[in-house]
């Protein structure tokens, strides 16, 4: 048996074993990540409207400034929330690693909106190509397929998995509540992912169960995401690669 198909054979048993332990995490990727998606949601929903301000010197509080400020509102809300959603993830333990689901936190509504938006745009497109002749076409035609595309737009769920067996390290942050699992072989990525838990006390429920599953599992305490590199499993494949070299 090859190694591909083992890992395929471990991937099905994964799926279907025992769940030992089921979680749910709602929020963004890391600690520090709200803070950076909000700031990028500004200067992204921002740019445009402040741009428009300061080529037509638009006098304050004046009708153009209200339009100003409305449109960088919705510009910033559909940015954090529609291009830089939080995550919902359901996760599952079992003996041999675990496997979760993941899918963005965007309203039903929006995925109307933009159905909805496609539609019209799909219209405008055959309008102009009705009034202006086969010329609309190149601009119109590539508006046109991006509209065709999003009029499917709806919430996708993904799946994915860690696999997990008595030689995997977990790199537990002290100060966040996340894990991150590493492997002493660096081509078996399906052994290496991070995942997330909502509290404190539920990482330390996780870290239980990992131990009552896998006994003799390793967990590393560190205090930044990076310093994980700093332990053996990563320094030998550094010394591997050197020597090959």
């Amino acid at each position: 048996m090859t190694s591909n198909d083992r890992i395929e054979t471990l991937k099905e048993k994964l799926y279907q074993g025992k769940v030992v332990y089921c979680w749910e995490h709602i929020g963004p990727d890391g600690n520090y990540s709200p803070i950076i998606r909000w700031l990028l949601a500004l200067f992204i929903g921002l740019f445009l409207p402040i741009f428009l301000v300061m080529v037509s010197s638009t006098a304050m509080w004046s009708a153009g400034f209200w339009f100003c400020f409305v449109l960088a509102t919705i510009g910033v809300l559909i940015t954090r929330y529609l291009f830089l959603p939080d995550k919902h993830r359901c996760y599952h333990l079992t003996t041999l690693g675990i496997h979760y689901t993941e899918q963005d936190m965007i309203p039903e509504v929006a995925y109307k909106i933009v159905r909805g938006f496609a539609w019209v745009g799909i219209v405008v497109c055959f309008i102009a190509v009705f009034l202006l002749g086969p010329l609309a076409l190149v601009g119109a035609g590539a508006f046109a397929l991006m509209s065709f595309g999003m009029t499917n737009f709806q919430s996708t769920v993904n799946k994915s998995y860690v696999l997990v067996d008595e030689r995997s390290v977990v790199f537990n942050l002290t100060n966040d509540s996340v894990l991150s699992f590493g492997s002493p072989k660096r081509e078996t990525f399906d052994y290496i992912g991070t995942v997330f838990t909502s509290t404190l006390d539920q990482k330390t429920a996780l870290l239980s169960h990992l131990q009552s599953a896998f006994p003799e599992i390793e967990i590393v305490e560190i205090k930044k995401l990076n310093d994980k590199y700093k332990h053996p499993i990563y320094q030998q494949d550094e010394d591997e690669d050197a020597a090959m070299e």
